[in-house]
């Protein structure tokens, strides 16, 4: 009786996992991952979500560079960033911040680094105010990957610019910054590609992952390429989030899976340590409509509004109480919030959005820029003047 393609996988799965065991030389992070079970199968169409149009404010100025204008102090008062008034998706790299317009247009502004002020100028220079990014005008949404930007399309299809490797789908050509748009080869039907740092990790509408970038972590499944490439062996996913070392998703059982680095826990596995491009099922939360990921750090909404956290604990990220660098593969809620209905995550830095639109914040210090003494080890709330509709960075989309 000839076998399936599924069942094939699992006993070869299984076959290896009996003979790593049996080599003295297979750590017992290695064999813990490798015994981990698969991601659950599952069926989703996730679509885009509209947003906006809304008020831009920020709490901290994009980064001061050489050649820019000294930072303004953080005071921990959001100001509105000026001309952002009609915007329905905002993502920032921390230096440039960048916006979509009501009517599909974009602009950005902050301090140019490899050509992420979109403007064709690929020198780092400054611009204080937003200025538009030529050549747009179907733009749906915006999403930041370490200095490159990445506009979804109203038809799926993607422009990026800024840093060369990303912007052209992981595609080498030299150290060629992108200053100005160009297409990403290879993608369509995508719904978001999510906020990271070496790699670009894209939600297609059928409910796969694609990604390209830095694959030293195996974040773009085990594969030896940097292009652009669909993950094997999940499906049915509705949200998705680069975490640092590696990548976590909700799919529509309502379970978490990720693929990637352990050393921080992120797959959920003990004792932390080893990798595996092959996704692997949490067996908690569950219930997970939305994941967010941060340094190293993951972060999951259930339908209830509960807000679970678990890799790298440090500068207060987990919500725990700890300010200490530890390490925790077992997902918790996060105290101190009121029912969620967003989530999101910078750096070290964990945001909620609640039922009434308020922005909570915790972790690291600098995100919060000033809004907390050092870091914060409990969620704080952000003073907002209207109800939060996304945020990124340290900017906000306010309703």
């Amino acid at each position: 009786m000839p076998r399936s393609p599924g069942r094939r996988r699992l006993l070869a799965l299984a076959a290896g996992i009996a003979s790593l065991a049996g080599l003295p030389g297979c750590a017992p992070a290695d064999r813990a991952v490798l015994a981990a079970p698969g991601c659950p199968e599952g069926t989703a169409s996730p679509r885009p979500v509209a947003v906006g149009p809304g008020t831009v404010h920020t709490w901290l100025p994009p980064f001061e560079s050489a050649g820019a204008p000294p930072r303004p102090p953080a005071t921990g008062t959001p100001t509105a960033v000026p001309g952002w008034d009609d915007v329905v998706s905002v993502a920032s790299t921390g230096h440039t911040t960048a916006a979509v317009h009501a009517d599909g247009t974009v602009s950005a502004y902050g301090t140019g680094h490899r050509g992420s002020l979109g403007d064709g100028d690929p020198r780092r220079h400054h611009a204080p105010t937003p200025r538009p990014v030529p050549g747009i005008t179907d733009a749906r949404s915006v999403h930041a990957v370490g200095q490159a930007f990445f506009v979804v399309r109203t038809d799926g299809t993607v422009l990026a610019w800024g840093d060369g490797f990303l912007a052209r789908g992981g595609v080498r050509e030299g150290e060629r910054a992108e200053p100005s748009p160009i297409p990403v080869d290879g993608l369509r039907d995508v719904v978001a590609v999510s906020e990271g740092d070496l790699a670009a990790i894209a939600l297609l509408g059928d409910g796969t992952v694609a990604g390209w970038g830095v694959n030293l972590t195996a974040v773009l499944g085990d594969r030896d390429r940097t292009d652009v490439t669909v993950v094997d062996d999940v499906r049915g996913v509705t949200s998705v989030a680069a975490a640092g070392g590696a990548v976590v998703a909700a799919t529509s059982s309502g379970r978490v899976c990720a693929w990637g680095n352990n050393v921080h826990g992120l797959l959920g596995v003990e004792p932390t340590g080893g990798q595996t491009g092959r996704p692997v099922g949490l067996a908690a939360p569950t219930g997970v409509v939305q994941v967010a990921g941060g340094r190293d750090v993951a972060f999951a909404l259930d339908g209830a509004g509960a807000v679970w956290a678990w890799g790298r604990g440090v500068q207060g990220v987990l919500g725990d109480g700890e300010v200490a660098d530890h390490v925790s593969a077992v997902p918790r809620v996060v105290p101190g919030l009121p029912p969620a209905r967003l989530i999101g995550a910078y750096g070290l830095t964990g945001y909620a959005v609640d039922g009434d639109g308020g922005l909570w914040a915790w972790g690291s210090g600098l995100a919060l820029g000033g809004l907390s003494e050092g870091a914060a080890v409990r969620p704080v709330r952000i003073p907002l003047p209207g109800p939060v509709l996304a945020v990124s960075g340290a900017h906000a989309l306010v309703g």
